[in-house]
């Protein structure tokens, strides 16, 4: 699991708790891309609880019947 991994600093969306996020662009580095739910924005998430907490709301609103 990427939420909790211990002496690595981690950065999730904090749309769907995906730690799959970079910088928009190199030198716009205040600006970030979620590569699983599209979140373009300058919030991130640091604290992997919370994270994990996003992805399992975003999932269960995602979810296929």
């Amino acid at each position: 699991s990427f939420y909790g991994i211990v002496g690595k600093e981690m950065l999730y969306c904090p749309v769907c708790g995906s730690p799959n996020v970079e910088w928009l662009l190199p030198q716009i580095w205040s600006k970030w891309v979620c590569k699983d739910c599209g979140y373009m924005g300058v919030l991130i998430i640091e604290d992997g609880k919370i994270a994990a907490e996003l992805r399992r709301e975003w999932e269960k609103k995602h979810e296929t019947p």
